[in-house]
């Protein structure tokens, strides 16, 4: 054998060593996030805001580690979405994946933000969803494909988590 392929052939051990020792980080990610139920499925309600936003899903992670990803139950899986709102609450309909469902009781915050799971897009350039599961809360990252709708879809969200902060008690 050649000087040159003996390299090559380092080099796929190394490739296939690395992404075995990842796989392997990823697999003991998902077992210690096993505690964290599935989330809620439903068929949605009403629409409230018409048609769906279309975007991507960045990820999800757990609150106030925007680097730290939940694995478990598909919920960083990156995916091309369309975000809806409606009666019951928060629907991300994903291409390839299972469809994420937030309920409004569930839900603790929706706002513009710059990052998530290592994707930095600059100010507003994210809708960021902080939402309970199984008593853990978690930050949702969702990027219209026309990024000035955040605030919009952060107001309308906020208005139906809240319906009756508005109403003064006497």
């Amino acid at each position: 054998m050649t000087e040159r392929a003996v390299l090559l052939l380092a080099f796929a051990a190394f490739i296939a060593l690395a992404y075995a020792l990842m796989l392997r980080g990823w697999r003991n990610r998902q077992r210690q996030q096993g505690f964290l139920p599935a989330p809620a499925t439903a068929t949605p309600g009403a629409a409230l805001l018409g048609e769906p936003v279309p975007g991507l899903l960045v990820g999800t992670t757990f609150a106030g580690r925007w680097l730290d990803r939940v694995v478990v139950h598909g919920l960083s899986d990156r995916s091309v979405s369309d975000l809806s709102l409606a009666t019951d609450g928060v629907h991300l309909t994903r291409e390839g994946a299972a469809e994420l469902f937030v309920p409004w009781a569930d839900l603790v915050s929706a706002e513009p933000g710059a990052a998530l799971a290592g994707k930095v897009m600059g100010e507003g350039g994210l809708l960021l969803l902080t939402w309970q599961l199984g008593g853990t809360e978690l930050t949702t990252g969702f990027r219209a494909d026309e990024h000035a709708q955040h605030p919009r879809l952060a107001a309308a969200i906020a208005e139906q988590m809240a319906p009756s902060a508005s109403v003064q008690t006497s």
